[in-house]
């Protein structure tokens, strides 16, 4: 029963919630080389939002395989990456910008561009300012 439990824990803790925002995220994951539709989706969470909410900044973490070319033989080892990113969404113009980093500081800096003037989330789910 406690094994359920945690399980639906880490379900609803990586669950997206909004399926646009996530077809978004997966095609910039493939745009970038990596198989974006097999990706694994973590810790999306709203950071930032300006009022009345129709800006948003969102952070999330992903594990994607690196697409590799067809002429590659069936016994090479599958390559993964541990990717890190944002996404601002401007739901005035129905756009989504999604950047991927892969370390924190990159992801920091253009968090703190997108949020400057925004109210931001602060704690553990937070990014903070640099």
């Amino acid at each position: 029963m406690i094994q359920f439990i945690k399980n639906l824990k880490e379900k609803w803790n990586n669950w997206c919630g909004d399926r646009d925002m996530e077809l978004v995220i997966r095609q910039q994951i493939t745009a970038r080389g990596f198989y974006g539709k097999t990706a694994q989706l973590r810790q999306v969470r709203l950071v930032a939002v300006q009022r009345p909410g129709w800006i948003q900044v969102f952070r999330f973490e992903a594990t994607a395989r690196v697409a590799t070319d067809d002429n590659d033989g069936p016994d090479t080892t599958p390559e993964y990456r541990e990717l890190l990113g944002l996404v601002r969404e401007d739901m005035r113009q129905d756009s989504s910008i999604v950047e991927l980093f892969e370390n924190e500081d990159d992801r920091r800096e253009q968090f703190a561009n997108w949020s400057d003037g925004l109210i931001c989330l602060r704690g553990a789910h937070g990014l903070s300012r640099i």
